[in-house]
């Protein structure tokens, strides 16, 4: 938890102190009416960036966990700017991504497999709700926009006689630029979170 106030104050602090404009044109995000707040869309669903304070908030106003406020704020900004490549990678291609590889698929992939190992339109189904449209990679698939310019990929396989359904995650190759890998670990996570919650 230490580490998750951490990142959040240090994500709300570079906020506070940057270029709102340069955010905007990089994120995608969009000042509100009164430019008290950055709209930003995440997983399919409108958050309000407060500009004095960087509090997130849903469009409803409901508070957001610290994990997703965290990463709204470091995607907006990271972001390069750059558009999606429509190119996929595995985790392990991340910078550094073998150093947290087993934790990913411990946290992230394999809970995915336990879930739609055998309910594979069940996958399609819940991921509609984070705008999810249906893929052609392995037996079944989606891909989902995180954020404007950095969707992921969930990828499932068939299992058989020999061996278990299996799923993996996968990141546009825009990916490196948007996001640290720490934190397209924690943005996997929270995806795995809200397909099963």
């Amino acid at each position: 938890m230490c580490n998750e106030l951490t990142a959040h104050s240090a994500a709300v602090n570079d906020f506070i102190n940057s270029n709102l404009e340069e955010v905007v044109l990089k994120s995608g995000a969009f000042f509100s009416k009164d430019r008290n707040h950055l709209i930003i869309d995440y997983y399919n669903h409108k958050h309000y960036v407060s500009v004095l304070n960087g509090e997130v908030v849903t469009e409803n106003g409901d508070q957001v966990s610290l994990n997703d406020a965290t990463l709204i704020l470091q995607y907006m900004i990271q972001c390069s700017g750059l558009p999606p490549r429509g190119r996929w990678i595995s985790f392990l291609e991340l910078p550094e991504g073998m150093h947290h590889y087993v934790p990913f698929l411990n946290d992230a992939c394999n809970p995915i497999s336990r879930e739609f190992g055998n309910q594979p339109e069940k996958l399609l189904e819940r991921s509609k709700l984070l705008g999810g449209m249906p893929a052609a990679l392995g037996d079944c698939s989606v891909i989902i926009p995180a954020f404007q310019k950095l969707p992921l990929a969930v990828v499932m396989w068939e299992g058989d006689d020999e061996f278990p359904p299996k799923a993996t995650i996968l990141f546009d190759a825009i990916a490196p630029h948007q996001l640290t890998t720490a934190a397209l670990w924690v943005l996997g996570c929270e995806l795995t979170k809200k397909l099963i919650a």
